[in-house]
């Protein structure tokens, strides 16, 4: 009797501590999708070292898939090739609406002013007479991808509230393929305008404060000429059947990231961060609307 009283609560602990690991022996490679929005290779090496932290957490392998555009992320998160991703607002809404709300929302980054969430900026050439958007009419821009929250969806949708019709508006439109190649563009004369996420320094964090530190941009020689409202923060996303406790610790080790690594918290964020916070679906429901309104939209054309 006394030997079955000992063992009955350390058999109660064995079990916790197995069920704990449950996720783990079900999963010993995760695989995580990260967009890039700019070129393949400095956004392999931005996460590699997180899957080095991703892994001493928990003891399981972290891969990485590098995607072009948010269409094939998305088709990897809904179909089940990829267990979690980084994604745009609106790219986030898009995953939502095609897996019939089959994905959920865990972390974003917050800036340093305190917003939870970023901007879409129009660019043009610093040296161009552009001032404003109005100056821009007929001339050419270019979008980013059509996912894009603030490459394309955003702008589209706050120009038409304020009376442009961005599809009239500029005289050539065209998809850059990213936020990278649309900045480069601007600067080398492809386009003379685009739309590039940023923090509301889009020189603190964001596409250009990447470049900038990369060496590939100078960004004297852009000006920006609008600025989007705030877009909520771009969601680490995971598909919603997964494990409970596995996105519990997901969640948590992207809250945590800023007391573990400062640096590794704003290399995964793009840019300076206060850390990742934990947000919910019902902050991303203007996306949904929005993506939603677009998408009757194109039916009608």
């Amino acid at each position: 009797m006394r030997l079955a009283w000992i063992a009955a609560p350390l058999l109660a602990l064995l079990a916790a501590a197995a069920s704990a690991q449950d996720w783990r022996a079900k999963y010993p490679v995760v695989s995580m999708s990260a967009v890039s929005s700019e070129s393949q290779g400095a956004t392999e090496a931005r996460f590699k070292d997180f899957a080095k932290v991703f892994k001493d957490r928990f003891g399981v392998e972290l891969r990485i898939h590098i995607a072009s555009s948010y269409s094939g992320t998305i088709q990897a998160l809904t179909s089940g090739q990829i267990q979690f991703a980084n994604l745009g607002p609106a790219a986030y809404a898009a995953a939502w609406i095609d897996s019939d709300g089959g994905v959920e929302p865990l972390a974003a980054a917050k800036e340093v002013d305190g917003d939870i969430g970023y901007h879409s900026h129009l660019i043009v050439r610093s040296d161009s007479p552009f001032q404003k958007i109005e100056d821009l009419k007929g001339r050419s821009l270019a979008w980013a991808d059509p996912n894009s929250a603030s490459g394309y969806l955003i702008p589209l949708v706050a120009l038409r509230a304020s009376g442009i019709d961005a599809t009239k508006h500029f005289g050539r439109t065209v998809f850059s393929g990213g936020h990278e190649q649309s900045a480069l563009g601007v600067v080398g004369g492809q386009f003379d305008s685009a739309f590039v996420f940023g923090a509301r320094d889009p020189l603190a964090r964001g596409v250009l404060h990447m470049m900038a530190q990369r060496g590939v941009l100078d960004t004297s020689r852009l000006r920006v000429v609008w600025r989007s409202p705030l877009i909520p923060g771009s969601p680490v996303t995971v598909r919603k059947d997964l494990p409970a406790d596995m996105k519990r610790d997901i969640q948590k080790l992207f809250v945590d990231l800023y007391s573990i690594d400062p640096r590794m918290a704003e290399i995964v964020a793009r840019g300076k961060t206060q850390g990742y916070v934990p947000v919910t679906h019902d902050m991303y429901q203007p996306l949904l609307d929005a993506v939603q309104e677009q998408r009757r939209m194109r039916r009608k054309g």
